[in-house]
């Protein structure tokens, strides 16, 4: 066997190394990227102006910030479809425009609040090797996560400029929250990705 050994471990490296997976993940978790969708899924449904039916309306994102954002892009997509929904038409052309909606991002992003009963977990300096990480002791644990978006929304005539509705800011909310004490875990959340056993009874 100890002649073996030394034949096989070649082979072993070998193999090691054609099993290894390189995976490329986005900077943002899937939960993070729901959060914010679904702060703006609530805050678009609270979009409702009070114009005639079948209005034209050019959206104007110039004061929104960055498009380039996936987040950007679907709160303003958001907010079209609700707008499309309740039977107003969009226009690319502000010239056959009859309202511009004008769409200012006040807030979209991520608030975390964490609490602890127990023993944090600790960076120990040790000589000559580094440090050494302790293992966190929870009797009780909180996490919570809430997604928050905030727009204003301005719907103003085309040829007058004078405002027709809006004007006020609104906000649109999501969360995810986790509470564990000792072994057994809770989780209430209103998003999509969660298993089965863990989702909010609605």
């Amino acid at each position: 066997m100890n002649r073996v050994l030394p034949l096989l471990l070649p082979l072993m490296i070998v193999v090691a190394g054609c099993t290894t997976i390189r995976e490329t993940e986005p900077g943002q978790t899937a939960r993070h990227q729901l959060l914010l969708s679904n702060a703006a899924d609530d805050v678009s449904a609270r979009v409702a102006p009070n114009l005639p039916a079948g209005t034209r309306i050019y959206v104007d994102t110039t004061n929104f910030g960055s498009e380039g954002e996936y987040r950007s892009q679907y709160l303003i997509s958001a907010i079209k479809a609700e707008l499309l929904r309740q039977g107003y038409g969009l226009t690319r052309d502000i010239g056959n425009a009859d309202t511009i909606l004008d769409v200012s991002n006040g807030a979209l992003s991520i608030d975390r609040t964490e609490k602890l009963f127990g023993i944090p977990s600790a960076d120990i300096p040790i000589p000559l090797a580094g440090d050494a990480t302790t293992p966190e002791v929870a009797l009780w644990k909180s996490k919570r996560r809430t997604g928050i978006a905030k727009v204003l929304l301005s719907f103003y005539d085309a040829e007058t400029g004078t405002l027709q509705s809006g004007g006020m800011p609104l906000y649109g909310y999501s969360h995810y929250d986790r509470s564990s004490i000792l072994f057994y875990g809770r989780t209430d959340t209103d998003l999509e990705d969660t298993p089965p056993k863990a989702r909010k009874t609605r």
